[in-house]
């Protein structure tokens, strides 16, 4: 798998921690799931803010996640001990980003980005003096996460050919009083899951193990409330030999709430070890001009 992303050594990290798989955060592969690993990255950045901001003004402060973005580079199983690494890759007026890396001993097997923003009455605000001076020392070269420029063509729901219902619950809320990150991260894999199993004619037990993307990055555009129904709309955006490109939104009617952009192969092999090639079953798929 090639990464998309400037993979840093483990010493370019100035924190590193200790985390443990659990049983879990297994997916049907029996390897640890995207959004488990999303989990892994809210997990590390909440212990870092605790222990730098302070606890006084981490109860204060309403720090908001604006994006996140995993990516796959080996199979991470629930034996393994894995270190996770992370370091500030920029700082603005009201947001800063985090750069990630999982390890297994000294090898990079996942990595990711997220942005974080600091609000107060429902706006962006500048972040707190000592807060700033915290991620100062967190500091890494790197290239500097950014929420991406979002095209207006993703924010229309028709654009989307397939469409998946989801309605929220009480155990996806978090201190917030919103859906959680990590619980949304894991719309998105639903939705592509739903998809992959409709062109396979629903199979018992779910889509290919090798269907699961490698790459997930997830914008969050507006809070996600409870209760409430929303859709997930799925759409293929490019098919090379090998390799789909996936986008996602998710509207509260008509307005556009969240993005997520998936990378995966649709080149997989079934139980009896054949290669199955899913990419003329999802052609129909494709965005659509609207």
């Amino acid at each position: 798998m090639t990464s998309t992303q400037v993979l840093l050594p483990l010493t370019s990290y100035p924190v590193l921690l200790e985390h443990d798989a659990r049983y879990g955060d297994l997916d049907p592969s029996r390897r640890i799931g995207r959004d488990a690993l999303v989990r892994w990255f809210e997990d590390a950045r909440v212990a870092v803010e605790r222990t730098r901001f302070g606890a006084e003004l981490t109860g204060r402060m309403r720090l908001l996640l604006a994006s996140v973005r995993v990516e796959v580079l080996a199979p991470l199983r629930v034996t393994g001990r894995y270190r996770i690494g992370l370091g500030v890759t920029r700082i603005g007026t009201s947001s800063f980003a985090y750069s990630y890396g999982v390890f297994a001993d000294d090898e990079c097997v996942a990595a990711g980005e997220s942005v974080s923003v600091h609000a107060s009455d429902g706006r962006p605000a500048p972040l707190p003096a000592p807060v700033r001076a915290a991620l100062e020392e967190l500091r890494i070269d790197g290239p500097a996460a950014g929420r991406p420029r979002l095209d207006p063509a993703r924010r229309v729901r028709e654009a989307y050919p397939f469409r998946l219902d989801v309605r929220t619950r009480f155990g996806d809320l978090d201190t917030n009083r919103h859906v959680n990150n990590v619980k949304l991260a894991g719309w998105y894999l639903d939705g592509l899951a739903e998809l992959h199993l409709d062109v396979l004619g629903y199979p018992t037990g779910g889509p290919l193990d090798g269907l699961s993307p490698s790459t997930l990055e997830v914008q969050y555009l507006d809070e996600v409330h409870y209760p409430g129904i929303y859709q997930l709309r799925v759409g293929v955006v490019d098919l090379d030999e090998t390799t789909a490109r996936y986008a996602c939104g998710l509207f509260d009617g008509p307005r556009c709430i969240g993005l997520a952009d998936a990378v995966g192969s649709h080149r997989v092999l079934d139980e009896n070890g054949v290669v199955g090639d899913l990419g003329a079953l999802l052609e129909p798929f494709r965005m659509r001009e609207v």
